[in-house]
C-alpha cells in the first residue's frame, strides 16, 4: 500500500475529502493564471520574494509512526482518528508572516450593496464551505480584500491570491480558519 493511500485509509470519509483533496484534485499550481485585465500569465506577473503555497504545506506532514503503528494495528481506526483531526486542528507556525502566492476558491462573507465582497474564505476545492463537512481548519484562509470582489466572480472561478499569510484564528458562519491574508492581489485562473 503506497503511503498516501496508507494516509488515506487513516482518515474518515468526509475528513479525507476535505484534507486530501487540496493534495489530490487541485493540483493548481500546474495551472497557467492570467489577471482579467491585461491577460498576462500570472506566472510571469508573479512579484520577486512570494512564496508559492501549495494547500498541502497548510498541515504539519503525517507522522510516519503513527502510519507504521495504525498498518501494524499497534493503534486503533478512532485513534487515527484523533490524530487526524489534531493534525486539521494545528497551524505551520513557520508560515506566518511569509509572502504567499496561494491557489483556491473563494467564499464570500460580506455583501455590500454593489455584490463586493471585501472578507472572503480562501478553500482548496469548489463548493467547500457551502457544503458539510468544511474543510479542516489549516485548510480554510480568511482572506482581506479592501479593494473588493465581485460576489459574481467569486465562488466557481479559481483565484491565485498573493499576500502575506498569518497564523491566527478566526471565526466566520461558516467555519473556523488557522490562517487569515491581506490579499495585495487576486489573480483569476485561466485554463487552456
Amino acid at each position: 500500500m503506497t503511503g498516501n493511500l496508507l494516509r488515506s485509509t487513516l482518515l474518515s470519509k468526509a475528513l479525507m475529502a476535505s484534507t486530501l483533496t487540496a493534495a489530490l484534485l487541485l493540483p493548481a499550481t500546474q495551472l497557467q493564471a492570467t489577471t482579467a485585465t491585461d491577460k498576462v500569465p500570472a506566472k510571469e506577473q508573479k512579484a520577486e520574494g512570494l512564496r508559492e503555497l501549495d494547500w498541502s504545506e497548510l498541515s504539519p506532514p503525517v507522522d510516519e509512526k503513527v502510519v507504521k503503528e495504525f498498518e501494524e494495528g499497534k493503534i486503533t481506526y478512532a485513534d487515527a482518528m484523533r490524530y487526524m483531526s489534531k493534525l486539521g486542528n494545528t497551524p505551520v507556525q513557520a508560515l506566518d508572516k511569509n509572502k504567499v502566492r496561494i491557489p483556491g476558491y473563494l467564499v464570500p462573507l460580506n455583501m455590500d450593496k454593489n455584490q463586493m465582497a471585501t472578507e472572503l474564505l480562501l478553500v482548496p476545492t469548489l463548493g467547500a464551505c457551502v457544503h458539510v463537512p468544511p474543510p479542516p481548519p489549516n485548510q480554510t484562509i480568511f482572506i482581506r480584500f479592501d479593494k473588493g470582489i465581485k460576489v459574481t466572480e467569486a465562488g466557481y472561478t479559481p483565484y491565485w491570491l498573493e499576500g502575506t499569510l498569518k497564523v491566527e484564528n478566526n471565526t466566520s458562519e461558516y467555519t473556523d480558519t488557522l490562517y487569515g491574508m491581506t490579499a495585495d492581489a487576486i489573480t483569476e485562473y485561466t485554463f487552456e
